[in-house]
């Protein structure tokens, strides 16, 4: 293991994937909003991340473990709202983006945070 390789820059980015995917996925909800039979998209990664943080003992093998996880977008099948087959809820897709984009802001405070204290220390002297 490096200095620049933990199990928390390898998690932050990690996340920072999986809720850049997530807003991809949002956008494209919200573009096919009034396309007859389109099906919500949603991404799903936090459970697989959590897992694999808490799986191992070894840091190496939790940071190989978080590396090996991917975001998992699925198309929504049983969801319908309205009668041609759209599955969007056009408020519930808004207010998912702004909650991805305040995880995604967060996630990238955190990782910055980190490397300025990485930063700091070497700096030292």
């Amino acid at each position: 293991m490096d200095l620049f390789t933990n199990t928390l820059s390898a998690a932050m980015a990690k996340s920072l994937d999986g809720l850049w995917t997530r807003q991809e996925a949002i956008s494209d909800n919200i573009a096919n909003f009034e396309t007859p039979g389109y099906k919500r998209k949603v991404v799903s990664f936090e459970d697989e991340l959590a897992f694999a943080i808490s799986g191992n003992d070894s840091e190496d093998e939790r940071v190989h473990d978080i590396n090996n996880t991917f975001a998992v977008t699925k198309e929504e099948v049983n969801e319908l709202y309205r009668m041609d087959g759209n599955g969007v809820d056009l408020e519930e897709e808004n207010v998912e983006m702004a909650r991805t984009t305040y995880q995604y802001m967060y996630a990238q405070r955190v990782l910055n945070d980190h490397y300025s204290r990485l930063q700091t220390a070497i700096n030292v002297e």
